[in-house]
This record gives structure tokens, sequence and C-alpha cells, in this order.
């Protein structure tokens, strides 16, 4: 997301990076883009017959036809117009509050379910329980990537369990899920039929599976209780199936943005550039750091390849989110002192980049006005509910 090189690849924007063996040729073209590494054409027909048969089978049969996941970004407002507008969906709005999230975040999910007269539930986790696990995800050896991107990798399998859970307490057929088609690969949740693919989603998800195992020992080696829902082994629930529509259909984002703004007065969030292609909540801006620290890119720079290379996503319009980019080395030092890592976070940066870094250099300075101790904790509270109704008790009493 940030950049750590001016050897970038003309057509797509990767940095050349060692460590994901991204290599730039005498006309500045990756790798990737020489190759031209695209996913296998889809019979899209095909795959919306499936889904239409899934959202079939379940409409009517209780209180509520799905959950959908609401983060206020461009993906999951989209889908949740489509499956309301286009499919007649009656929805439950899923939003779920992990303590670092955008105020946008909530403001947005809200003008969604407003606009499509949805209700919802904002689920509130217990904020110092999420203050310890994403401490851990960014600091603990044991599960550390060179990108960083252990930390989402973990946290969306839980973010996901979580919805699928409340969705099986709440008696809800099908959860659906804003991912787009590069992170469902990831997740080994993606449709396939060519055979390499296929090989390599079983392999990610043997990786996966190991990195969880090793990730439960660690968490309660050093926090002593047990918390396996923070790394569930698997994302299902029983009675609950698990929707992604952006492999029914073609992902078109630059399309969708122009349509959630007409149809919904969606606001794009801006954290990350002024230029608006994806958001996400505060903790990106500090990983999406730590990459560029280790001059690796991350798994965004990825999609957005990927996403140019498909004709789905311009490639200017890339450049343009790159060259307006904002670490925002004020925003990474609140979120370090919320986490309660500083120290860990200097000494991360002074073996990758040294004194010269300059979040190093900001939180050097800051630190003598600062103490690297937790934020006061908040009382939990688990769920709040908006546009009326939920139900099942609100929640789960007998």
């Amino acid at each position: 997301m940030f950049r750590y090189t001016h050897k970038t690849c003309s057509r797509c924007h990767l940095q050349q990076d060692s460590y994901h063996k991204v290599m730039l040729n005498e006309d500045g073209v990756c790798s990737f883009c020489t190759q031209n590494l695209v996913a296998p054409k889809r019979n899209w027909e095909q795959l919306k017959n499936i889904f239409e048969e899934k959202i079939q089978q379940a409409k009517g049969k209780g209180e509520y036809d799905g959950l959908i996941m609401l983060s206020g970004g461009k993906d999951s407002a989209y889908m949740a117009h489509m499956l309301t507008r286009k499919y007649n969906m009656k929805l439950l709005g899923f939003i779920i509050d992990i303590n670092f999230e955008y105020p946008e975040t909530f403001e947005n999910a809200a003008t969604i379910a407003e606009k499509l007269d949805m209700p919802s539930v904002i689920f509130r986790q217990d904020p110092e329980l999420m203050r310890q696990y994403y401490a851990f995800l960014f600091c603990n050896k044991t599960i550390h990537q060179e990108d960083c991107g252990q930390v989402c990798t973990f946290c969306g399998r839980f973010l996901i369990q979580t919805a699928t859970d409340f969705a099986r307490r709440m008696e809800i057929p099908l959860v659906f899920s804003g991912h787009n088609p590069d992170q469902i690969f990831l997740m080994g949740e993606s449709i396939e039929d060519d055979p390499a693919r296929l090989l390599t989603m079983e392999f990610n998800m043997e990786v996966v599976a190991e990195e969880t195992e090793r990730a439960r020992k660690a968490w309660h080696q050093k926090e002593k209780t047990p918390q396996d829902r923070l790394f569930p082994s698997k994302i299902h629930a029983q009675g609950v199936e698990l929707v992604f529509p952006f492999q029914h259909f073609r992902y078109q984002p630059e399309a969708m943005i122009e349509t959630v703004k007409k149809e919904l007065d969606w606001v794009p969030i801006k954290r990350f550039s002024k230029t608006y292609i994806a958001s996400g909540c505060s903790l990106v801006k500090l990983w999406a750091y730590l990459a560029y620290s280790n001059n690796t890119n991350s798994y965004v720079d990825f999609e957005f390849s990927n996403q140019v290379r498909e004709g789905v996503l311009s490639s200017d319009k890339v450049a343009q989110f790159y060259e307006q980019s904002d670490k925002g080395y004020e925003e990474l030092d609140e979120i370090v002192m919320k986490l309660g890592i500083r120290n860990e976070i200097m000494q991360m940066l002074l073996e990758r980049k040294g004194e010269k870094d300059g979040l190093y250099q900001y939180l050097t300075q800051t630190a003598h006005a600062t103490q690297a101790s937790p934020p006061e904790v908040q009382t939990h509270t688990q769920s709040t509910l908006t546009n009326r109704p939920p139900h099942k008790s609100d929640f789960f009493n007998p």
C-alpha cells in the first residue's frame, strides 16, 4: 500500500519484491504481468444459477432469509443493494465492532441499512480481549509473516466464524460475505475447476490449518486462557451456509462504486488515500506500514495487481491511489498506543529500517509524552440493535 521503491511495474504497479519473487524486466514489467497471471475464465451464467438456487431454497423459511456482513465499504454496500433490490431478500445487517473500526464504518453501514429498510445489529467485541488479540497477531514471532499478512488471515476467519455462529443462534440459513475473489481463494472457499488452482487452494488450507494450531498454542502459552474462537479451525457453522456472491458474479469494483454512490448515497472511506479503491479498519494502516518497512508488497497490492490484469480496475486509478496514499504517523502512533505495543513496534522498525525510519523517529519523539500502557477498557456491550426488528430474544436467552 505504501511505496518503498521506485522500481514498480509499469502495468499493475507491484513493487519489485524479493520476498514474493516479484521481479521487473528491462521494460519495467513485473513477472506476474509478463506471465499474464489471471484467473481462468468462468461460466458466469452457471455460477449465477447456483447462487440463485441457494437463495431460493432459503427464502421465506424463517424470520430472515440471510445475514449480511456489513463493513461500510463498497463491496458489502453493493452486495446489500443487489440482494435486497434485485432478489428481494429479507436480510439482517451484521456489523462487527472490533474496537479498531473507523467511525465512517458505522456511519456508512447505518446509511446502507436505512436506504434499504434493513434491520441491523452492531455486535461489539470485548475491547480488552480485542486489544490483546491484535497485539498478539502483530507481535508474536511464532506466527509472524514478512508482509504482516497474518493479521488479516486470522482476523478474517475470526470475523466470519463470529457471523456464522450468530446466524446459527438466530436460525438464519445464509450468511453473505462481500470478500473479493482473491480473498475467497485464499480462504479456500473459491469454486474452482482448474486442477492447478484447486491444488494451490488445498495447499493454502493445509498451511492455514498448521498456522492456526500454532497460533492457538502460542496464545495459550502467553495468555493462559483458552480463546479458540479467535483461531477457528472452521469458519462454517452447523445449519448455516456461507455464501460469497463475488464468486458468482464478475467482480467490477469501479462500476460497483458508482452504483452504491448513486443508489445508496454511499460515501467512500478515504483513510488510506485520497483516491478510493478499498477500505478497512485502522489496523490495515499499521500492517501495511510494517510490510513497507520490510520492503514487501502486501496482499492488498496483489489484489490491485490482479484486478488490473483482469481488466476490472484501471491502472491509472491504482497509480493515483499510491501517489495519494498517506502513512499518517500520528494515526499510527495512536494505533500502537491503543494496542499497547509501542516498544515491540519500535524494535521491529529498528531491526528493519534502522533509526532513519520515519515512524520510528516519530514514536521516539512522542515517547517522552506518553506511556505504552493499555487503554482504559470500556464497559462491554455485546450488541446494539438498529432499525428494529432482529428478535431471537435479543439475543439467545431461553
